[in-house]
């Protein structure tokens, strides 16, 4: 049976990359979600508890994760979960979470991350076979002293200001 599941956490090993049997590009890393608690008596945060998961990735996901997740970055995981049983080489045994991820992202109360859209196929591509469309391609402005722009006209601007 196979369930799906959001979690938050922080990815505890560098994503690697692998090629299945039929030469699909799987990605895979370790993430840990950690519980904590506040002592009420001396009011310092403790782990209480961490759950660790395998996350995958494949095909065009498993090109971005090697691009876009790096040991140590907060992230949030959409997937599909399944719990696996397995034997130990001291013959007890084991078991293991592993999530096979439909989408991934960094997780924003963490930081900040900037999106970058690659095009596949039918597109025109650049010289490693991907078009980026960048920030200062859609209009945004690059400043780090103001916010992004929304790229809507000051009249369509004031109907959404009316409008709450």
């Amino acid at each position: 049976m196979t369930d799906h599941i959001t979690l938050r956490g922080v990815v505890g090993t560098e994503p690697r990359q692998n090629a299945g049997s039929s030469g699909t590009l799987i990605a895979k890393f370790r993430m840990v979600s950690n519980e904590r608690r506040q002592d009420p008596e001396t009011g310092q945060w403790a782990d209480v508890h961490s759950n660790w998961y395998t996350v995958s990735c494949f095909r065009a996901m498993a090109t971005n994760l090697l691009a876009s997740i790096h040991m140590g970055d907060h992230v949030v995981v959409y997937g599909k979960m399944q719990v696996r049983e397995f034997d130990r080489q001291d013959g007890t045994r084991g078991f293991s979470v592993d999530i096979e991820a439909m989408a991934l992202g960094h997780d924003l109360r963490f930081g900040v991350s900037r999106f970058e859209r690659v095009r596949r196929a039918g597109s025109e591509e650049g010289a490693d076979g991907r078009t980026h469309q960048t920030t200062a391609a859609r209009g945004h402005n690059e400043s780090n002293d103001e916010l992004a722009e929304t790229g809507w006209s000051e009249e369509e601007s004031g109907k959404e200001a009316e409008a709450a």
